[in-house]
């Protein structure tokens, strides 16, 4: 088995969850869960299902960089994402079945970094093939087959399957975050602990 991670600078992750979060039918959600697995393990779900989701796109932001949830118990914040990537940290040649991709190299290079995948996983693509197996993986392509290939599509967990994929563009945040933001958020991320982790997911030289 090979495991694959990819990182994206937090900053547009938080807004991606953001706007799932507003896309996303929570009652759907809670009742797959409860079909799937149940509803025991969560102490604090209120009574009446669950919590309202902020109004607005930068209240949902700073819910999920602020969220003190530890990181071994929630994935769905600042803190588990940083987590998770540090259990990739550092993938080594020696670790053939580690593979840790950033999603602007995806986005910059989206046919190399599928052929370097590919070799990694040891799968033989016929030459002819790769124009269609990079144009189908092409972010303006999962958005035009939305209703068949967005996550849980059979239990309309979205409100509308197109918005799953919003923008999938790097550097969103840069037209959101004021000086101040970014100064809580810098705070928030130092208060992690990870400095070497949180540099290669900004992209900083010195972390690579």
């Amino acid at each position: 088995m090979t495991y694959v991670c990819v990182g994206r600078d937090p900053r547009d992750a938080g807004f991606s969850w953001s706007n799932h979060l507003a896309n996303m039918d929570l009652n759907a959600l809670f009742a797959a869960r409860r079909n799937a697995v149940g509803l025991a393990d969560l102490d604090e779900l209120p009574p009446g299902g669950p919590q309202e989701i902020p109004p607005t796109e930068i209240e949902r932001f700073w819910q999920w960089v602020d969220n003190p949830a530890p990181a071994s118990e929630s994935s769905a914040n600042l803190a588990g994402l940083v987590h998770h990537i540090r259990t990739f940290w550092p993938a080594p040649a020696s670790s053939s079945n580690l593979v840790l991709l950033h999603y602007d190299d995806l986005q910059a290079d989206l046919e190399g970094q599928m052929r370097q995948l590919g070799r990694r996983l040891r799968i033989d693509v016929p030459e002819p093939r790769w124009p269609q197996l990079v144009a189908a993986a092409r972010f303006g392509e999962m958005r035009r087959r939305a209703d068949q290939l967005v996550p849980n599509r059979g239990e309309n967990l979205w409100r509308d399957n197109t918005e799953f994929f919003h923008r999938g563009t790097s550097g969103q945040w840069r037209a959101r975050l004021s000086g101040d933001d970014l100064r809580r958020y810098h705070q928030r991320i130092a208060e992690l602990g990870d400095p070497e982790v949180a540099g290669w997911l900004h992209r900083d030289p010195a972390a690579n």
